[in-house]
């Protein structure tokens, strides 16, 4: 095999290392410096039985001598190289990678991509990056020619493209983001490569259709951390492949990849969990750190003697048995009470088609006011003011960004990599109309006070795409009361969340809407309208984030008529039942009636189907999330005085199991209001109302019988809950017509959070159109 270096003749030989040596980058902002103090010894005892380690670094003889050393023949689980990779921390870690693990990494990239004497492969990643480990050794093992690129070429696109060309490079690999400059300089438009790959960041779409536009050969996804030999799977980006967005694909050799979720059971197709990796190439570990290597290279539950690696990734299984990349876990963001992943948003601002690169982060420019920022390279299309629309359509509005920032090309770091810390910081954009009235000017203040936004918005901002949600919106309604002496209530806020329409409603002087009523408006909208029936306390605008989720549609939600004290409680949940079905039909004067109810929302969903039939409408979607039938809970111990708390605690999305401590009524406020739940922000009098029906509703449940409804449940079971209850969609079969079934990786308490929105709104928009 012959070692073709494109610039100039090689001065040194390297001798194959008797033990594993720190890869070392010289043209790096700062080397790593040799394991010292605590990390020295496990280096040296790391190395080759028999062996010396004098400095721990391999030796390199200068010249054209070619004398054979003494080494012995390295075994399977001897130490191969330590590479480092950053640490959350801050402190670097050394990855030990053994012989076995990186041998069958190269064999397999060998003969399953035909890499032969006719091939040749460029070598031009900084050695501290473990892509380089199957640049340099590959041609060993295959017989195809080495060209070594001169220091600094990965970063230039232009004389990239010009080494192709002039030395013929058959192979080469690029990180994703580089590929992106890659594509867009012109000397590679017109490039013949036999085979392209990318790893080290998620490849898109649309780097795959710009690839096969402007170069012809082949395009194949790899995926995997440095603790698992460089690679651990992989998929064919072909022409004709139209995954949006790409898998990771299948594994290599020897290898597992395994979709689990909190519990560490398997993930069943279609839902997210976590990755874990097993089999041959896995890391050793850590080099000195046994904490380390035992928190992340763990027992497999379900191969006894084998280990897995938690990469923390999330991922997905498609049908056909390929993996999803869904995002870091560590990119999902906390703001406002409400988990956000990150990835989900990227994925959407690539979908809008106005962006060609993009990346979303949660910004905190200033203490305690935390945002999200998008990063974008926009394709030709993008304006002001066209992103956010877009982006309203696929994403409940607390996961829209609230500023853009255009750059011509996203930053890399020396290794290719996006260099997310060179970002900058925005400057929010102050287009639209400037508020005119007195009440809109006040309100441009108020939005701006309660969001935490750097400054006042226009006339036309909605309050919810700013990034508000059910808390602000109760903030917002006690900073217009101080401010004007009314209180506007929150239904009023729910249902003009634009600041000029709202201002009208406050100069209107209308009556206070306390957001208590029977029937609230969610989102406006056209087609047949959704309405969503309260869990046990009795309150709806908890499915705010559900109705968000499904733009386009009207969704309203019905409230129990307790909240008010004046009112009498229901002598049945039948009686409720039948009182709700009359609320939604003057609503809904004609045209179909959809319903969903979470909890004893199921439950009442149900009865409301069967009187609405029994009354000649017409009845679309009845979805029951995570609901049960009555049956279920008759012979079920009365609840003792604090099962109206626990319930209050599920209904602020929280585990009532993992907070057995809230046992009064104190507590529990007192953790909802300090953990900046809406619910927190209630008057005491309403919670007060809130656990009273809780209590009733109970009653109410255990003494209901269920009449048959002729139509189809929707069932949608909380995956994570029930084990060895038996509590599944089947014990609904003697009241239902059809039994459809849908189960996702959450708790009951979780089924209207967020992250479990995302997952449901789609179902059942798709039964609605």
């Amino acid at each position: 095999m012959a070692a073709k270096p494109a610039v100039g003749p090689m001065r040194a030989i390297v001798a194959p290392a008797a033990g594993a040596a720190p890869a070392a980058d010289t043209g790096a902002a700062r080397s790593i410096p040799l394991a010292t103090g605590s990390t020295a010894d496990p280096a040296a005892a790391a190395l080759l039985p028999g062996i010396a380690a004098a400095s721990g670094s391999a030796a390199i003889r200068s010249g054209t001598g070619t004398a054979e050393l003494p080494l012995p023949s390295p075994a399977p689980h001897n130490l191969a190289y330590v590479i480092y990779t950053s640490g959350s921390t801050g402190e670097p870690k050394g990855v030990m990678i053994e012989q076995q693990a990186i041998v069958n990494r190269l064999l397999w990239m060998r003969e399953h991509y035909g890499i032969g004497p006719g091939d040749r492969i460029l070598q031009k990643t900084p050695a501290t990056f473990d892509v380089s480990v199957w640049e340099f050794f590959l041609p060993w093992l295959s017989g195809a020619e080495l060209v070594m690129a001169p220091p600094g070429a990965h970063r230039d696109p232009t004389a990239l493209a010009a080494l192709i060309r002039h030395h013929r490079i058959t192979t080469l690999h690029f990180v994703p983001s580089m590929l992106s400059a890659f594509l867009a300089a012109p000397a590679s438009e017109g490039l013949s490569i036999a085979r392209t790959f990318c790893s080290g960041e998620e490849l898109t779409a649309d780097q795959r259709d710009r690839f096969h536009r402007r170069v012809k050969g082949e395009l194949h996804n790899l995926y995997g951390p440095t603790e698992a030999a460089v690679d651990v799977s992989w998929w064919d980006a072909a022409p004709e492949d139209r995954s949006n967005p790409l898998p990771i694909g299948w594994p290599v050799w020897n290898t597992r990849l395994v979709v689990l979720d909190d519990r560490m059971r398997p993930v069943p197709p279609g839902l997210p969990g976590n990755l874990y990796l097993g089999g041959m190439q896995l890391a050793r570990g850590y080099l000195g750190r046994p904490d380390l290597t035992a928190e992340r290279f763990i027992p497999d539950p379900h191969h006894p003697r084998e280990r897995l690696y938690a990469t923390g990734d999330l991922a997905r299984l498609r049908a056909d048995g390929a993996v999803v990349y869904l995002g870091r876990s560590d990119h999902q963001v906390k703001i406002r009470g409400l988990r956000i992943e990150l990835g989900e948003i990227e994925a959407a601002i690539m979908a809008s088609g106005l962006a060609r690169e993009c990346v979303v982060l949660a910004r905190e420019d200033r203490a305690g006011e935390k945002r999200l920022v998008a990063y974008l390279v926009p394709e030709p299309g993008y304006g002001p003011g066209l992103l956010a629309p877009c982006l309203a359509a696929r994403l409940p509005a607390y996961m829209v960004p609230g500023a853009e920032v255009v750059l011509d090309a996203l930053p890399v770091t020396s290794n290719g990599k996006l260099d997310r810390k060179a970002l900058p910081a925005p400057e929010l954009p102050t287009g639209g109309r400037a508020p005119a009235t007195g009440a809109e000017r006040l309100l441009s203040r108020l939005y701006a006070e309660v969001l935490h936004l750097e400054t006042p918005p226009p006339a036309e901002a909605d309050f919810f795409s700013l990034g508000g949600d059910s808390l602000s919106a109760v903030r917002l309604a006690l900073r217009i009361a101080t401010e004007t002496g009314r209180d506007p209530g929150l239904g009023t806020i729910f249902e003009n969340p634009v600041l000029d329409m709202l201002a009208r409603r406050l100069e209107e002087a209308g009556p206070t809407d306390d957001g208590l009523g029977p029937l609230i408006r969610l989102t406006d909208g056209a087609g047949d309208p959704l309405f969503l029936i309260h869990p046990a306390g009795g309150l709806g605008w908890g499915y705010r984030a559900l109705a968000r989720s499904l733009r386009g549609r009207m969704v309203q939600a019905v409230q129990h008529p307790g909240l008010d004290p004046e009112e009498p409680l229901p002598g049945s949940l039948a009686a409720l039942g039948a009182r709700y079905a009359s609320l939604v039909a003057k609503a809904r004067p004609e045209g179909v009636i959809h319903l969903a109810g979470w909890s004893v929302g199921g439950i009442l969903a149900q009865e409301m189907a069967v009187e609405l039939t029994a009354m000649g409408r017409e009845v679309g979607l009845v979805a029951l999330l995570d609901s049960y039938p009555a049956d279920v809970w008759r012979d079920e111990p009365e609840p003792d005085p604090a099962a109206a708390l626990r319930a209050l605690i599920a209904i602020a999305g929280h585990d009532p199991e993992a907070h057995r401590d809230l046992d009064t009524r104190d507590k529990v406020v007192a953790f909802l209001r300090a953990g900046d739940s809406a619910l927190g922000a209630l008057p005491a009098q309403v919670l007060d109302g809130v656990v009273r029906l809780v209590t009733d509703t109970n009653r109410l449940v255990r003494g209901h019988h269920h009449r048959r409804y002729g139509g189809t449940l929707t069932h949608i079971r909380a995956g994570r809950d029930h084990e060895g209850r038996g509590l599944t969609a089947d014990l609904w079969r003697d009241y239902a017509g059809r039994i459809e079934t849908l189960e996702i990786p959450f708790l009951h308490a979780e089924m209207i959070s967020p992250a479990a929105v995302l997952l449901i709104a789609p179902e059942l928009a798709r039964r609605m159109d």
